[in-house]
């Protein structure tokens, strides 16, 4: 054997080098035994070490899972215990967005609760009549009532552990620390003769009501309004109003009114106040004035800047009822009183859009602009006057058709609407009655405010009695209607320059024109009207002018561009004209005078088939009288080829 150790063990005691050295001597026999011992032992040891590493490694992989495990039981508890916290702020925050009247059981006589009328039945029957005051204020109301409700700690059971509180009491507690319930509380007591005694405690206010002991049920109403007004006074005012308590309503608003503490408080219950003025009294320059006041007060508000665009348009300042239907857009829904940031903001900005259509001539916008508190059949008949002033009497009338076959029409939308349809068509006939069945309709309505409705009648019915009148021919009628009317009324001095441009007398014509102008000067209609007796005057550049201004106003108002194109064929630029015409066809396409005028200026032009389907188009179309005829001479003309 070599004496080498390539592994370096030679100098270790009992390394190979003593190996070596003890078998040196032994015989083969020996050498192999010892040999083959050792042989033994290191596989013992061999199967050791296995045995030693299979154990470590099933070791380490339980160590491993172990680990996990405990990672896994401290993840979840981590989130356990965000559950927990996450819940806990859940209900804080749910506790804190708690709000109304909490009505608790009453204490009644032991006859009364002998008699099936115990605490809870009373509870209950004040509870059901605040709800029923809260939901018909909020039907008649543009902002949404807080909550009523009774006690319910009693229904819930489930003790949470160790503290003898239920689950109930729990909620109950958190919504009185962080929310804004006002629990009710109150009692029944007998008096001598049979009479009782109703009382009842909101917060540190007691009131008390004696009637006779079978008159518990009015009692319980008496108390549900006082209750009602206490936490809702702005509702209450509108449930009063609602049942025809008028006088009632607007004393309940000036009470308010003195009351407010804050300028958002006035502005808000200024605006109420104005409302009522308006329902109860009727004198709408005094509502005007108070609504004014809300807008100084809270002027981010939409309320009072609602309250002046209709009281506006009752007293016919169309400028300021456009001025304010343009304010309102811009008004943010969180500014808002929260009550009024749903339905009522909603309500406002429909209105808003409406209004500016209709006083800049874009009918076709206020096309389906009812959408917030309207009747389908509401929505029909507003929108078939809409399509009457677009020019389009078919369409109108299967709008009103379809607005009567659904029942219910609002009374004075409808006359309205007819109205429109019939200076449509050109029938003033049918148009004086539709303006007097309009009046006769305002009557009705306001009966129990006439001066509310004289004002109405004056600003919105009188101008189009007088107007149809006068285009029927009847001058001395239409001036004797017109004279009475306010002189800041914006249609009432239009209407006093169409009278008067039809008697031909211009310079007088032209002082109401000039009036009306001024009063509103971003409203296009006195402008058109102004251009339209220039035109008819033969001052076509005049009259051009005067259609410039109008379209600059109502760039949607597609008379004063038809009305141009007929001052451009007038003074032989019907080549201009085409392009006047094409413009108001964008707006009103289904206009028969406008296709026939079209026509006029393409035969001039010498576009004989074009003109010929402009004719088409204007003899499928409704024309007044006067223009069949005139059509008819354009048709020969077009025919003969001059």
């Amino acid at each position: 054997m070599s004496g080498d150790d390539v592994d370096g063990s030679a100098t270790r005691p009992g390394g190979r080098a003593a190996e070596t050295v003890a078998l040196a001597g032994a015989s083969r026999a020996t050498a192999d035994a010892y040999l083959a011992e050792q042989l033994r032992l290191t596989r013992l040891q061999s199967d050791s070490l296995i045995e030693q590493n299979a154990f470590e490694l099933s070791h380490l992989r339980w160590r491993r899972f172990n680990d996990q495990m405990k990672g896994a039981l401290q993840i979840m508890v981590v989130a356990l215990g965000l559950a927990v916290v996450t819940g806990l702020i859940v209900a804080v925050w749910n506790a804190s967005q708690a709000d109304g009247v909490v009505v608790e059981a009453f204490a009644v006589p032991p006859a009364f609760a002998q008699a099936g009328m115990g605490g809870d039945v009373v509870a209950d029957d004040l509870t059901n009549k605040i709800a029923a005051i809260r939901d018909f204020a909020d039907a008649n109301s543009l902002a949404q009532s807080r909550h009523v409700q009774k006690d319910r700690e009693g229904d819930i059971k489930v003790e949470i552990p160790e503290t003898g509180v239920s689950l109930a009491q729990a909620w109950r507690y958190l919504r009185q620390w962080f929310g804004n319930e006002r629990p009710l509380t109150g009692n029944v007591r007998m008096l001598d003769g049979g009479r009782i005694v109703l009382t009842v405690m909101l917060d540190s206010q007691t009131f008390v009501y004696t009637g006779a002991a079978n008159q518990l049920d009015a009692l319980e109403q008496k108390a549900a309004e006082q209750i009602f007004a206490t936490f809702e006074p702005s509702n209450y005012i509108l449930y009063l109003g609602g049942n025809n308590r008028l006088a009632e309503a607007y004393a309940a608003a000036g009470h308010n009114a003195m009351l407010a503490a804050t300028d958002d408080d006035r502005g808000n219950v200024y605006s109420l106040w104005a409302n009522t003025t308006v329902g109860a009294i009727g004198d709408m320059r005094l509502a005007h004035l108070r609504a004014q006041m809300s807008v100084a007060f809270a002027p981010k508000q939409t309320s009072g800047h609602m309250e002046m665009m209709d009281d506006s348009a009752i007293l016919g300042h169309d400028e300021d009822v456009l001025r304010q239907a343009r304010i309102i857009p811009n008004q943010r829904r969180e500014d808002e009183a929260p009550q009024f940031r749903e339905l009522g903001y909603a309500y406002a900005q429909d209105s808003a859009r409406y209004n500016a259509s209709e006083e800049l001539g874009d009918f076709g916008h206020m096309m389906n602009l009812c959408n917030v508190l309207c009747s389908v059949a509401v929505q029909k008949t507003r929108n078939a006057q809409a399509a009457a002033r677009l020019h389009d009497p078919a369409a109108s009338r299967h709008l009103l058709e379809e607005a009567h076959a659904l029942g219910a029409v609002f009374s004075q939308s409808d006359p309205r609407a007819r109205y429109y349809l019939a200076v449509a068509t050109g029938d003033w006939t049918a148009a004086i009655g539709a303006a007097r069945d309009y009046a006769a309709a305002i009557a009705a309505d306001n009966a129990h405010v006439p001066r509310l409705a004289a004002t109405v009648t004056a600003t919105q019915v009188v101008p189009l009695l007088a107007f149809a009148q006068a285009q029927a021919g009847d001058l001395a009628a239409a001036s004797a209607t017109i004279a009475p009317t306010p002189l800041d009324c914006y249609h009432c001095l239009r209407v006093r320059g169409v009278i008067a441009a039809l008697a031909r007398d211009r310079r007088q014509a032209e002082t109401w024109f000039a009036r009306a102008i001024a009063a509103a000067p971003s409203i296009p209609y006195a402008y058109a009207d102004r251009g339209e007796m220039l035109l008819r005057a033969g001052d076509f550049n005049g009259a051009i002018a005067q259609f410039d201004l109008a379209h600059q106003k109502g760039p949607a108002f597609a008379d004063p561009l038809e009305l141009w194109g007929e001052a451009l064929v007038a003074s032989n630029r019907s080549d201009l004209a085409l392009a006047k015409f094409a413009d108001a066809a964008r707006h009103t396409p289904n206009w028969g005078r406008l296709h026939l005028k079209w026509g006029e200026a393409l035969l001039w032009l010498g576009r004989k088939d074009d003109a010929k389907a402009q004719f088409a188009l204007a003899a499928a179309l409704e024309l007044s009288d006067a223009e069949k005829s005139e059509r008819a001479r354009l048709a020969r003309l077009t025919a003969s080829h001059v």
